[in-house]
């Protein structure tokens, strides 16, 4: 018996689909500037060592509305407190002292000023882009390849199981179809649940026979086509070991030891042993009906040729000898 994929690009179009929703559900991050990124840093780094509600102006001691001269003076003013030489013993002081220089001109700066008072305003942004992330992170190639492997692993994981209930749930309905079919086309009160009927397949009505709840025969071509066995049972779960990380060097491996692994033959082998059973259960039960009916024919005359006499006798055909 011959088995034809019904569903051989399900997988891919589904992997397709799922990215494809991935990236359109990213949403649109305004793009932020290297003299933001640096304002992030050092609002990160101040709250960090001085508290969550300190920002630049209350730590210089200024208001927010501080004139250049103002805040220079608040500069002079602190730098003299932290400086490093003034105090050896204290840690923190050297780090003081490099945020201050920082901060003070960002302020003095009229664009980076104005930047950081947008921000002072409304927030810093809690989200602030790959870009941000990238360049304050800075992954090595090997981490970015990881990354992404283990990104298009789940990917194929999650189209290999939505393929796999497709598939199963499609098959599903061909059976109840057929069923259908069977019930409305079958003489009143003699409707039956497993048998030959037809289903719709691509805006076709193709033969097909029903062979159990789950297992069902689709007749493509009546003259050359050749059947399509579909079983619920022989559908494939995906599991870890058939994602392509693992699956492909498990091939290389066993390929430079001289062993052939092909996960898709095992799967056709499968399929190929459930249709074998069936095959050998329809051959019993043919051979089983064969047998009964010779000894029925032993029983009634030792397997001799009788013919059927027109004339009816007790209201029965009575078989005579020639």
């Amino acid at each position: 018996m011959a088995r034809v994929k019904f569903f051989k690009n399900q997988g891919i179009l589904s992997l397709l689909l799922i990215v494809m929703v991935v990236f359109s559900m990213i949403p649109k991050v305004k793009a932020w500037t290297e003299a933001d990124f640096e304002i992030f840093d050092i609002v990160d780094a101040l709250e960090k060592a001085e508290g969550k509600d300190t920002n630049f102006y209350n730590w210089l001691g200024v208001a927010p509305s501080a004139t250049q001269n103002e805040i220079s003076k608040a500069y002079r003013k602190l730098s003299l407190k932290w400086h490093p030489d003034k105090n050896k013993g204290d840690p923190k002081a050297k780090e003081r002292f490099t945020r201050l220089g920082v901060i003070v001109s960002i302020l003095r700066d009229p664009t980076s000023r104005e930047r950081y008072n947008f921000f002072y305003k409304n927030g810093v942004p809690r989200w602030r882009g790959t870009g941000y992330l990238y360049s304050r992170f800075r992954p090595g190639l090997g981490t970015v390849t990881v990354v992404l492997l283990l990104i298009a692993a789940g990917m194929q994981h999650i189209a290999g199981q939505i393929n796999y209930h497709q598939e199963k749930r499609k098959i599903a309905q061909f059976v109840a179809e057929a069923r259908t079919h069977m019930i409305h086309d079958a003489p009143k009160g003699r409707a039956a649940t497993l048998g030959r009927s037809y289903v719709e397949v691509g805006q076709r009505n193709m033969r097909c026979e029903v062979k159990g709840d789950n297992y069902i025969v689709v007749y493509p071509d009546e003259r050359t086509g050749e059947p399509i066995h579909l079983n619920t049972e022989w559908v494939t779960k995906p599991t870890v070991s058939d994602l392509f990380i693992i699956a492909w060097p498990k091939r290389w491996i066993y390929k430079a030891l001289g062993k052939k692994v092909e996960l898709e033959e095992e799967y056709e082998e499968d399929v190929a042993e459930g249709e074998e059973e069936v095959s050998e259960k329809e051959q019993k039960k043919a051979s089983d009906t064969s047998s009964t009916k010779k000894k029925a024919l032993r029983k009634r005359g030792g397997g001799e040729k009788v013919n059927v006499m027109g004339a009816k006798v007790g209201g029965r055909r009575r078989p005579a000898k020639n």
